[in-house]
């Protein structure tokens, strides 16, 4: 059985009690399974507006995780593709990329979580069409 924590946004990320929610499904909330545990985002249209793909509490554990940007990254042309992660409302990172890192498809990076800590990964593109994008995050729980 997944415990699903936290979850804000439009995404199906379910409820505290699993009976009302998708803890199975995409959305924004972080899903624990035994001591892992996971968060997809699903397809979000991104723009030129910084988007929330994923936002979510830790509970009383930290969390060692990978988290990941998927798409087409070589669909953004001359334009930038940026990430924005916070902790506590605070930024920890801000990248920035463009067409000529089509390599980094999938970009994938390490993160440790604190307990107690809301984190959100929001993406935008500079300009241009709206792209489907997804976030994926795998980790395990200590603690």
């Amino acid at each position: 059985m997944s415990i699903v924590i936290g979850g804000g946004g439009t995404g199906a990320g379910g409820a505290g009690n699993v009976t009302g929610g998708n803890p199975s499904g995409t959305g924004t909330a972080l899903n624990y399974v035994g001591n892992h545990c996971y968060a997809y985002s699903g397809d979000v249209s991104v723009n030129g507006t910084l988007l929330t793909m994923l936002e979510f509490t830790t509970a009383e554990q930290y969390v060692v995780a990978t988290y990941q940007i998927h798409g087409l990254f070589s669909q953004i042309g001359a334009n930038q593709l940026q990430l924005e992660v916070t902790m506590n409302g605070e930024s920890i990172t801000h990248s920035f990329w463009d067409s000529a890192h089509d390599n980094l498809n999938p970009f994938e990076n390490a993160i440790l979580i604190p307990p107690y800590t809301k984190i959100t990964f929001q993406l935008a593109q500079a300009s241009g069409s709206v792209k489907n994008m997804q976030l994926t995050l795998l980790g395990r729980v200590y603690g």
